[in-house]
């Protein structure tokens, strides 16, 4: 077996050593196609001035008028952009490294945006990709599974929602080793520290360590994610090194910002690629200028994207993107059930978001982290 090794390269201070590369490959962005929960949504709202100050009032006015708390579990939102747009908005930044681009898009458990644009035969050789959500003890892990073949991709799918439906960890093994048997897909363990299920960093890297030295020989790589903390990241390279693992790039990205961490290649199209990571064990990652920023600022502004409106896109407005599951078990979007428009006291919060997230605010915020971003870099 090849020996390890893993650069990470800050375009920032560093761009000529893009001139040692054919290729840069975008891995782990998301389209409409995926269901972004809000369950968490109180959380994050609850950190933002005026904002929280309305979302506890009307909150507690929901609970007084029913009888029960507001359950944001029924509800999710998809992204701005669709499969086409999502691909170019990578694809172009890669271009503006003079380098020629794969974009791998990465929807939640929904390979659409793949097979879309492999239909329109414009782009035929785009990967078909996904972000498979898989149970594992008292947590759940995100999975990237890239590159599958476009023939067998349905079915694989159906598999992928059964075991999460029904997860059963000896018939997980069996089914990641099925897909490693197919030596163009790439298996990439996404950012393996984030505790998504509420559980504490302590047990969520405990579950990952266990989840590693299960299934380590049907998993790729590791990644280190565009919208997580440096701190966090270096913990899955750390992570990475204890399981002689490479660490490949992941954007994350899910509004309008580009993947801020691109991968670098000598390889000309996907299938060379996943072997240049699968066999030779080797990972060139970029770290572009806007992982520098403010991370909450960064979060910040994919909300904007979320909740702003978009002129040129089919669902112009923030309430045709959010969908409610109905007492009836029946998905509506906001704008079939708020006829009149949105509450009142959402604009303000809107406006407050946009406030945050513009550019003079921005500027403030990318000052006043200037020695943080210094002393990373």
């Amino acid at each position: 077996m090849n020996r390890v090794r893993t650069e990470i390269h800050f375009l920032q201070t560093h761009r000529s050593v893009i001139r040692a590369f054919r290729t840069g490959v975008s891995l782990h962005s998301h389209t409409e196609c995926s269901r972004e929960e809000l369950s968490g949504l109180p959380r994050h709202l609850e950190r933002m001035p005026i904002v929280s100050h309305f979302l506890r009032r009307e909150l507690d006015r929901y609970e007084v008028r029913t009888g029960h708390p507001l359950d944001f579990s029924c509800a999710y939102w998809r992204g701005p952009l669709g499969a086409r747009s999502a691909h170019d908005l990578e694809r172009k930044q890669i271009e503006r490294l003079d380098l020629p681009a794969i974009a791998s898009l990465t929807d939640h458990n929904n390979i659409d945006a793949g097979m879309q644009l492999q239909s329109e035969h414009i782009l035929a050789d785009v990967p078909v990709s996904v972000e498979w959500t898989v149970p594992f003890e008292h947590t759940y892990f995100h999975i990237g599974v890239h590159n599958m073949a476009p023939q067998q991709a349905r079915s694989i799918m159906s598999r992928m929602a059964a075991f999460t439906r029904e997860p059963d960890p000896q018939a997980l093994g069996q089914f990641l080793e099925d897909l490693d048997a197919d030596r163009r897909v790439l298996i990439v363990f996404n950012h393996p520290l984030w505790d998504m299920a509420g559980i504490g960093r302590q047990l969520t890297l405990a579950s990952a360590t266990r989840f590693l030295k299960t299934y380590k020989s049907h998993i790729h790589a590791l990644e280190i994610n565009g919208l997580r903390s440096w701190p966090e990241n270096m913990g899955v390279v750390h992570l990475a090194q204890e399981h002689n693992q490479p660490v490949v790039s992941g954007g994350d990205r899910h509004g309008l910002e580009p993947n801020a961490t691109i991968n670098l290649t000598r390889a000309a199209n996907f299938a060379q690629f996943a072997r240049e990571v699968r066999e030779e064990r080797t990972s060139d990652i970029a770290i572009l200028p806007q992982y520098g920023e403010p991370l909450y600022l960064r979060h910040l502004l994919t909300a904007w994207d979320a909740v702003r409106e978009h002129p040129d896109l089919e669902r112009q407005r923030w309430i045709a993107r959010v969908f409610i599951r109905c007492d009836d078990g029946v998905e509506r979007p906001l704008s079939q059930l708020w006829t009149g428009g949105a509450p009142g006291w959402i604009d303000p919060c809107l406006n407050v978001i946009g406030l945050l997230a513009s550019a003079p605010l921005r500027t403030v915020g990318r000052l006043a982290n200037l020695a943080d971003v210094s002393a990373m870099l």
